[in-house]
């Protein structure tokens, strides 16, 4: 069996705002899955279609991770064996109502392309994203009849589909529907039975038209012997239709039911009374067929198509019009009540003003019609002037037919402009934005166009400009002529202007460009004040090197000899020694900022002998410049002084001696004469000293030079005396030694001249004493050296008693010794060493008798030591602690008492130190002292009053050292500091909506995290206060307040939780602060007491010999002028009107009135029947209402007219249009709609025995 489905979809103009990039999706960002059907039935593979609308329901479906944007798109490619018909936009909606895309389908690329219109929908429903769209297509031309093909449907798979020659009817028995093209409230029903005129007896067929239509037309039709041929047709004779009523009719074929080898086709016309189901887009209507030759009634569903929904039905009865157009507005979206309607009559009077609602729907209210007529109306639109709009001046014209149908008037409306659009212009003025920087430049004055500013967008440079002299920034006006949102980015030129370091920023600003609604764009610049581009100059700093010049006259220079110092000021800046030439160079200076700098140079004070040293001090001035092109320049004056020295040697002499030697007996002085040649001259003479020296006088040198001198003793006559006669040479070389000194060396100097005396020889024995103050002296303690001249003779120690005895010195000559006696200087802490030097003469003779004879003077000398221990210091300390809050440096004062004397006083440090002076000790001993703190009168702060008591005891540690030990040290004292309390009052505000408040009505908690510390009540004037909290400690707290649900009839309950937060602050002033945030909310509830409804009623009676019919009868409630509700009657004659819901007090009077009918044998009621409603509210959340004459008795009386013969109507009137002309232009569209047919077949339930 094939089937055949015709489905439009109506598709509005789809409206865009803003410019999306379009970027189209690839099959790896969504899932395809296309749902293809036929009426509602699915697609069955291998089945056969005629010519009818296949639906292709596409859902696309989006991971998470991918972002849809306005733009983005899917193209969808139909199959090569279907066609899309027309070229159309739609809307494509959310769940939730909102416009979330658009489908745009086009003939000529065979393409539905499903483009994304609404991101910010996405942004916040990420997850299980997708886009429905459902589109109809067609058979393809090319696509051959009876011949299968594979058709691969994107996201449905492959079909086995073929395409059969259209009214193909296996029945016979077919009905459809073609929707008015004049009015679209009207449908055309045709109905055919018998399409292969078989012969059927008792044929009766029942027609059931739907709630939502009604009959609007009389029944026509005719007989046909061949449905594919046009002779022998014969119209249906009326006399054969029964019209039950409005919904109900029925027809017997020839009178009799039969159909003798011949079909039936019958045609008549509905009114759509409600809205059409904006999904399927099609309405229904039953028809049955009984025959004799069927078991079962032939029942089958005709339907519509509806190509036209929108305000079709609107909820209208068949004898209201409501008229509607569409408003349209280009370039901006149409917003709801924008713009205002007139309905006017064929005289000019404004009979309604309307507006738009959101979707452009401008819809008037119903006109009710009570007379069949011809009415004209005009529409236009009103022009408010409203800014940047362009209004549409176009005036449309309807025309309304009022037809008496069964009774019942029936309206229909045509326009004249079948497009019925007011379409209007929207364009903002342009919007104009300058924006500026500030150039700042740091180190030097900022001269104008000195930098260069670029303003980029998507890194293409707009506009570059420079700063003016003030450092303004300013870059030409942006002109920006739609509503968007653009990023710039300003940033400085990077250039090469010396010194300068230049502001690497770049900023970013959005502009940010809205409408106002009052036809002028306005830019906003975001992030665009206080630009600022810094750069800094800085001049590279300039190096110089300061020198002198060494000059030494009377010796050669050595490199190093002399140091120079460098002062700036008495700073030191640098020191330098002196080169080999002279030159005396300093370490460079490096010059970072500019300005004049003075120097010194000095030449440092030596100690080199000989030398007179330069001490002359020289002024060296330094002047650095910025030459403005990033470099500081130096430029020095006075550099390179010259220090002269002078170098004198002072003049030296020469003692030459001999020594005299008498072996045998003390010589004696003078015994002996010496002479002192150079050459020939005596130079000098000189005679022996006791002890055998003999000293030439001084020899004076004032130059370096060499001399020889030869030493000759006289000859004597001195008895037992043997002389010598030598002569012995003695050289002086004569030298400078570089350090101002003449050096003479003298060589072979002393030569000994020996004469001989026999004597035998003597001993002596040296002594001294030790004593040491200050301590017990111990024995080998102390060291003793025993010299004759610079020669160590013997060493000795002390005895426990003190002696020092060093060894016996043996003579073996006559002579006289002279000895020193010193104490070695040791380390013993504490003791002071004796560093006297005693001397001892030992004089040894000859008796003349043989014997050398010794003799001591000054021998046993005293050598006394001192023994002290060095002083020592206490350092006695405290610690404060402050309990309460942090201690502050130097805030308490403490006192160190020895007895009733103050020692010292300390202040405590920030960490509770305090540390007293340190105190001397010279002497051992005991020391008490006690420490206390100086009570003061800082609020809030108890003092500590204790005294504590600290020894020192101070020892010898028989090392030289007193030793201070500190007992019962550092005690601690504890002040406490304590803020008073503070106490916070924490309140909110109670408002009732609907009714006054009472006091105590409504509870509320006051919360610290989970814990209630606190409920309250409102009084009358609203205010909730809690008790008051005292805080004792500072912190923050949070609270939260919240109303306690009631159950409160009425009451809609604010279950809203504030939060109201208290920081509690120690002011340091011994005092705690509360300070509260978001303290006083406001509670708000809602008083609504619940609505009521009243069911009106009417009882009828009809009186006469005629009995009361179900609906016979119809009635109007009306309040005022205007019709609340109608009804009509029961078979029993009760009225029931559907119930009026009251959802405020007040009071209403009504009228129940019987609408006239036209029946001439029945006498109307035309009395008005008055019924008051008062609503009250019971104060417990209900409306209560109290009626008054509520279901008044209305009669009408009945009178039995004469009877008269029926009269025959016209033969042979045919509905016009409705027999084609098969040889016409006529039987293409008859045949058209043919082809619409079978779709009635499809999802319907019939049962059909075939006759053979």
């Amino acid at each position: 069996m094939a089937l055949l489905l015709v489905v439009s979809v109506f598709l509005p103009a789809l409206r865009l705002n803003g410019v999306v990039s379009a970027a189209e999706k690839t099959e790896s960002e969504y899932t395809l899955t296309t749902e293809p059907t036929i009426n509602t039935n699915r697609l069955v593979d291998h089945a056969k279609y005629g010519e009818g609308k296949f639906y292709l329901k596409t859902t696309y479906a989006f991971p998470d991770n991918v972002t849809l944007n306005n733009g983005d798109f899917m193209v969808y490619h139909v199959p090569n064996e279907f066609k899309i018909e027309v070229d159309s936009t739609t809307d494509l909606k959310a769940p939730n109502g909102e416009t979330i895309a658009s489908l745009t389908t086009e003939k000529a690329t065979n393409t539905a392309k499903i483009t994304v219109t609404n991101e910010e929908y996405f942004k916040k429903f990420n997850e299980n994203k997708q886009i429905v769209a459902s589109f109809t297509v067609v058979w393809a031309d090319h696509v051959e009849k009876n011949k299968e093909y594979e058709i691969n449907i994107p996201g449905a798979g492959v079909y086995h589909l073929t395409r059969i020659v259209p009214d193909v009817d296996p029945t016979g028995f077919t009905k459809w529907g073609v929707q008015d093209s004049d009015d679209p409230n009207y449908v055309n029903w045709r109905i055919r039975v018998n399409r292969y005129a078989k012969s059927y007896t008792g044929v009766n067929i029942q027609d059931t038209i739907p709630d939502g239509q009604v009959l609007a037309s009389e029944i026509t039709g005719y007989y046909f012997p061949d449905w594919e041929n046009g002779y022998g047709r014969t119209k249906l004779d009326s006399a054969h239709v029964q019209v039950t009523d409005k919904n109900h009719f029925s027809i017997t074929p020839n009178g009799d039911g039969t159909l003798d080898h011949k079909g039936l086709f019958i045609l008549y016309r509905t009114r759509l009374t409600k809205p059409v189901d904006q999904v399927t887009k099609r309405v229904l209507n039953n028809v049955s067929v009984t025959t004799n030759e069927e078991a079962q009634p032939i029942d089958f569903e005709g339907f519509a198509p509806i190509t036209t929904t929108d305000g079709i039905g609107g909820g209208a009865k068949s004898d209201e019009v409501a008229l509607e157009v569409t408003k349209k507005l280009e370039g901006k979206t149409l917003e709801k009540d924008a713009f205002s309607f007139q309905l006017l009559d064929d005289k000019g009077s404004v009979l309604q003003t309307v507006k738009n609602d959101e979707n452009g729907k401008v819809k008037f209210e119903a006109i009710k019609y009570k007379e069949a007529g011809t009415f004209k109306y005009t529409i236009k639109e009103v022009n408010d002037n409203k800014p940047g709009y362009t209004y549409d001046a176009n005036v449309l014209k309807a025309t309304v037919t009022v037809e008496d149908v069964l009774g019942e008037k029936l309206a229909s409306v045509k326009f004249e402009d079948s497009k019925k659009e007011f379409t209007n212009t929207y364009a903002a003025k342009e919007a104009k934005l300058q924006l500026e920087a500030k150039k700042v430049l740091n180190g030097k004055a900022l001269e104008a166009g000195q930098f260069e500013f670029e303003l980029k967008e998507d890194g293409k440079v707009l506009h570059t400009v420079s700063n003016d002299a003030n450092g303004k920034i300013q870059f030409p006006k942006l002109t920006f002529t739609k509503e968007e949102t653009r990023t710039f980015t300003i940033s400085e030129k990077a250039g090469d202007v010396a010194g300068v370091e230049y502001d690497p920023n770049a900023y970013e600003v959005t502009v940010v460009v809205k409408d106002n609604g009052q036809g002028q764009l306005v830019a906003t610049a975001k992030d665009a004040d206080n630009i600022t581009f810094t750069n800094v100059y800085k001049a590279k700093p300039d190096k110089k090197t300061i020198t002198a010049t060494k000059v030494l006259n009377g010796k050669e220079l050595e490199a190093d000899k002399y140091e120079f110092e460098l002062k700036k000021g008495e700073e030191v800046v640098a020191t330098a020694k002196n080169a080999a030439d002279g030159t005396v160079t300093f370490k460079e200076i490096e010059f970072a900022t500019a300005g004049d700098y003075t120097y010194t140079i000095t030449e440092k004070a030596g100690s080199e002998k000989g030398v007179t040293y330069d001490t002359a001090t020289h002024k060296v001035t330094v002047n650095v410049t910025d030459n403005g092109q990033g470099q500081l320049v130096a430029t020095v004056t006075g550099n390179n002084p010259t220090f002269t020295n002078t170098y004198k040697a002072t003049t030296t002499t020469a003692t030459i001696t001999a020594t005299k030697v008498l072996e045998g007996k003390a010589l004696e002085a003078d015994k002996y004469e010496f002479e002192l040649k150079e050459g020939d001259k005596v130079v000098a003479t000189a005679k022996n000293a006791a002890d055998g020296t003999v000293t030439f006088e001084d020899i004076k040198y004032a130059a370096a030079g060499n001399h020889t001198y030869t030493i000759s003793e006289k000859a004597g006559s001195e008895k037992g005396v043997t002389y010598d006669t030598a002569k012995h040479e003695v050289k002086v070389a004569v030298t400078d030694n570089g350090q101002g000194q003449l050096v003479a060396t003298v060589t072979d100097n002393n030569p000994t001249f020996t004469n001989t005396y026999k004597a035998a020889t003597t001993t002596a024995t040296i002594t001294a004493t030790k004593v040491l103050n200050g301590k017990a002296l111990e024995a080998g303690k102390y060291e003793f050296e025993l010299k004759e001249g610079d020669k160590v003779v013997a060493t000795a120690k002390n005895a426990a008693d003190g002696t020092v005895t060093f060894p016996a010195i043996s003579y073996d000559a006559a002579g006289p010794h002279t000895y020193t006696i010193t104490e070695k200087a040791g380390s013993e802490a504490g003791v002071t060493y004796d560093t006297a030097t005693h001397e001892v003469t030992v004089n040894v003779t000859d008796n003349g008798q043989g014997q050398l004879v010794a003799t001591a003077t000054n021998n046993n000398p005293t050598f006394t030591n001192t023994y002290k221990a060095a002083t020592t210091t206490a350092t006695i300390t405290a610690t404060k602690v402050l309990n309460g809050k942090a201690l502050e440096a130097g805030k308490y004062e403490f006192e160190l008492k020895e007895g009733d004397k103050v020692v010292a006083t300390a202040k405590n440090a920030a960490d509770g130190t305090v540390t007293f002076e340190d105190i001397k000790y010279a002497a051992a001993g005991n020391h008490t002292y006690t420490i206390s703190e100086k009570a003061g009168s800082e609020k809030g702060v108890t003092y500590d009053t204790a005294k504590h008591e600290v020894k020192v005891a101070v020892t010898d540690n028989g090392q030289g050292q007193l030793v201070a030990t500190v007992t019962d040290n550092n005690p601690t004292f504890t002040n406490t500091y304590k803020a008073a309390s503070t106490t916070v009052n924490i309140t909110a505000k109670k408002v009732l909506e609907g009714k006054a408040l009472e006091a105590g009505k409504y509870e509320f908690e006051l919360k610290e995290g989970n814990k209630v510390i606190g409920t309250a009540t409102n009084a009358a004037d609203g205010t909730v206060a809690f008790e008051g909290i005292e805080y004792k400690e500072a912190g923050d707290h949070t609270y939260t307040i919240s109303e306690k649900a009631g159950n409160e009839a009425g009451v809609t309950y604010d279950t809203a939780t504030h939060k109201v937060t208290v920081k509690v602050d120690d002011n340091g002033a011994g005092q705690l602060v509360a300070t509260v945030t978001d303290n006083n909310p406001t509670f708000t509830n809602t008083y609504v007491a619940s609505s009521t409804k009243v069911p009106f009623t009417a009882k009828k009676v009809l009186k006469g010999d005629k009995e009361l019919v179900k609906g016979q009868f119809k009635f109007e409630l009306k309040e005022g002028d205007k019709v609340v509700e109608t009804a009509t009657n029961a078979a029993d004659g009760t009225v029931t009107f559907t119930a009026i819901e009251y959802k405020e007090a007040g009071e209403h009077t009504y009228t129940i009135t019987e609408v006239k009918g036209d029946d001439k044998n029945i006498k109307y009621d035309e009395n008005s029947y008055e019924v008051t409603v008062k609503v009250t509210d019971n104060g417990a959340g209900q409306l209560v209402t109290t009626v008054t004459g509520n279901n008044p008795t209305i009669t009408n009386t009945y009178t039995e007219p004469k009877k008269e013969e029926p009269k025959e109507g016209p033969k042979g009137e045919q509905p016009k249009g409705d027999l084609p002309n098969t040889g016409g232009s006529d039987f293409t569209v008859f045949s058209t709609i043919l082809g619409l047919v079978l779709a009635a077949l499809a999802g319907l339930v019939y049962r059909a025995k075939k006759v053979d």
